[in-house]
């Protein structure tokens, strides 16, 4: 063999060995760059998720604080009087729509488009049983986002909050739902459950 054919046959050897070189780092960095993309959007997922359950709890704290304040007194002809759970709900109610201008929220740092909106619905508690004057009550969160979060949609927290009020003591705990527990016009209340509700 001269010389040169075997320059010739090491060029040759060389060749494959750097395409198969070229291929492996095209695949690895193509898996890089879908690592990291997936990656991305779990965090988005997962930083939409906090935003919603804050935006939710902020709005349950409002009502509980205005509940603390204004003991459910619609007008004063209510206060000081025993008041049946149905009477109760049309104020926390508008414990929530007192909310209508923080109930969308907007992130003009991720995207122009980028907003979630939560909507409060109060109620009695729907469990059965429940008594008149039981100081019962329910509020549910819904949310709705942007279209560009609509592939988070099914994965944010829909809270409900199930308390009761009017209860003689800030230490009191309440009583079984089908009691009648006093449902004084006090700014005492008690958690009873918060729960995160299935998606929808």
């Amino acid at each position: 063999m001269t010389e040169a054919n075997i320059r010739r046959q090491q060029g040759n050897t060389l060749i494959p060995v750097l395409l198969i070189g070229t291929v492996i780092t095209s695949l690895f960095a193509a898996f890089m760059a879908n690592t990291v993309y997936v990656e991305s959007r779990a965090v988005e997922a997962q930083l939409a998720r906090l935003r919603v359950y804050w935006a939710e709890m902020g709005n349950f704290r409002y009502a509980m604080s205005r509940i603390k304040y204004s003991q459910l007194c619609s007008t004063s002809s209510t206060c000081g009087n025993k008041q049946k759970d149905t009477d109760m709900v049309p104020t926390l109610q508008a414990y929530f729509d007192e909310l209508s201008n923080n109930k969308t929220w907007s992130y003009p740092d991720e995207a122009a488009a980028y907003t979630i909106t939560t909507t409060d619905t109060a109620a009695v508690d729907d469990r059965p049983g429940r008594q008149t004057y039981s100081g019962y009550m329910m509020a549910t969160s819904i949310v709705s986002t942007s279209t560009l979060l609509s592939g988070s949609a099914g994965n944010l927290p829909v809270l409900e909050l199930r308390l009761c009020v009017g209860l003689s003591s800030s230490t009191g705990n309440c009583g079984p739902i089908n009691s009648n527990n006093g449902n004084n016009d006090t700014g005492n209340y008690s958690i009873n459950r918060l729960t995160n509700l299935p998606a929808p």
